[in-house]
């Protein structure tokens, strides 16, 4: 630290050898004005008298005390500029009362936009982590993660900077403390839930819309928290709602962990306690008494229910017999076999439609080396004899069809297919006339017959290149067809 001296190098200004001391221990006179001395601690009425400190009493790290807001600020160096007399370096103090210490007092929600308008006394926690964009006058020169506090009577942002575990209640945020783990500006704020279970007992007025009302009392639907949930009685019908502190009617699908489908009469237990989490839109209840997948059966006894959920398939293979009853939610496939209700209490619910049974036909399958194929879109089938032995595809059938060029390779001299060209047109005698085949091919074969006798015709021929020859006749042909074979 700098002492101002005169040209001598000696101390300038009154010199004290000795401390200032009142005359007696027990006189009542103070021996210095704190407000008037150089940094140390200060107090005031107002934010506005702390900021009109003149820079001659100014020290950096001095503290302030501000009575109307009844917390401790600390000018501190470089927080916004490395002007001392920059009123933005004014940083509430970490060890004063009031919002200071461990805790902070409340903020109203997490910004990261500075307010245009913002009201005296406002609270905000601006962004949470290192990497969240912050914007606005005051704000965007600031690393996130730091407590804005709006004083009005000074029109300017006061600011608390956070330390390893400090703590602050978002009140926007149902029960939601947050908490600062590391050292600013490279710490994060992490989110803690007080309490992320709440158990809350339902009451049903027309068998189907169940109302319940926590404590303590949440004031939205939070996709974090797990609800355990007593209905005091069943349902009845086809479906459900659950509306928590009037919050709105959300439906209830049940999950077995899976899949989700439709609350059916009689599903909810009274007096069972189920997990129910809310997804966003809706709820879903799960039932921690199932066993969390279907055990397909080729014969459903009476007395026993069978559900298939949405988007699982039920396979059997054989006839389905059913004396109980099976609830078909998602698709049931019954391969070569038949569905069967055979006893007096047999219920085959479909869900309002029988387009999700099918039933498939496999046929042929277990042959060494035979591929079968689709006959229908729900019969598989051999019986075409598409043979594969490893060696080469033998297909017995009374027709076979090829719907584009087959490429050969190079080599086959024997049994192989072969390209065609053919087309119509009239020749002069002694007319020169050129071809374009494009068979690509040395070795053809070429007809040219009169359509309109029947005879063939036997012109000059000479090839051109791979996919053109030339010929002519020595007569006219007004009807001629070409056929060009390689």
């Amino acid at each position: 630290m700098a002492y101002a001296t005169n040209s001598n190098g000696k101390y300038s200004g009154t010199i004290v050898a000795s401390p200032i001391r009142p005359a007696d221990p027990f006189q009542n006179i103070a021996t210095v004005f704190s407000n008037e001395i150089k940094g140390a601690l200060h107090t005031y009425q107002t934010i506005s008298e702390r900021n009109s400190i003149i820079e001659q009493r100014r020290e950096w790290g001095m503290l302030a005390y501000v009575i109307n807001e009844n917390k401790t600020y600390q000018l501190r160096y470089g927080f916004s500029s490395n002007d001392i007399m920059n009123n933005l370096n004014w940083v509430e103090f970490e060890g004063s009362g009031g919002g200071g210490g461990n805790w902070l007092d409340p903020v109203i929600s997490i910004l990261t936009i500075e307010p245009n308008t913002p009201s005296d006394g406002d609270r905000y926690l601006v962004g949470t982590k290192p990497g969240d964009i912050i914007t606005g006058t005051n704000w965007s020169s600031k690393n996130p993660g730091f407590v804005a506090h709006y004083d009005s009577s000074s029109n300017q942002w006061l600011y608390t900077i956070p330390i390893d575990g400090m703590s602050v209640r978002v009140n926007d945020e149902d029960s939601a403390v947050y908490r600062y783990e590391g050292n600013y500006p490279t710490g994060s704020w992490q989110k803690e839930k007080e309490s992320q279970v709440r158990y809350i007992v339902a009451t049903v007025s027309n068998g189907a819309s169940y109302s319940a009302i926590t404590t303590p009392v949440i004031n939205s639907y939070d996709t974090e928290t797990i609800y355990i949930v007593k209905f005091e009685s069943s349902n009845i019908g086809t479906s459900a709602s659950l509306n928590i502190n009037n919050l709105g009617v959300k439906y209830l699908m049940k999950t077995d962990g899976y899949s989700l489908s439709d609350i059916t009469t009689g599903d909810i237990t009274p007096n069972y306690s189920y997990f129910v989490t809310y997804d966003g839109s809706g709820f879903q209840l799960l039932n921690t008494t199932d066993s969390g997948g279907i055990n397909n059966k080729y014969y459903i006894p009476e007395n026993e229910t069978v559900v298939v959920p949405n988007n699982t398939q039920y396979w059997i293979y054989g006839d389905l017999t059913i004396d109980g009853e099976l609830t078909n939610l998602g698709h049931v496939v019954v391969v070569n076999g038949s569905l069967i209700e055979s006893g007096t209490s047999s219920v085959f619910n479909n869900h309002g439609t029988y387009s999700n049974i099918y039933f498939a036909e496999i046929d042929g399958l277990g042959q060494v080396n035979y591929i079968p194929r689709w006959k229908t879109p729900y019969m598989l089938a051999s019986s075409s004899s598409i043979y594969d032995d490893g060696e080469q595809v033998s297909i017995n059938a009374s027709t076979f069809s090829i719907n584009n060029t087959v490429v050969l390779p190079n080599g086959t001299n024997s049994g192989y297919l072969m390209s065609k060209y053919t087309a119509t047109q009239s020749f002069d005698a002694n007319v020169t006339y050129s071809i374009v085949h494009n068979l690509n091919s040395n070795s053809i074969i070429f007809n040219l017959w009169d359509e309109d006798v029947g005879d063939l015709i036997y012109p000059n021929v000479e090839k051109i290149n791979l996919n053109e020859i030339i010929i002519k006749t020595t007569a006219t042909v007004s009807n001629g067809r070409i056929v060009i074979i390689s």
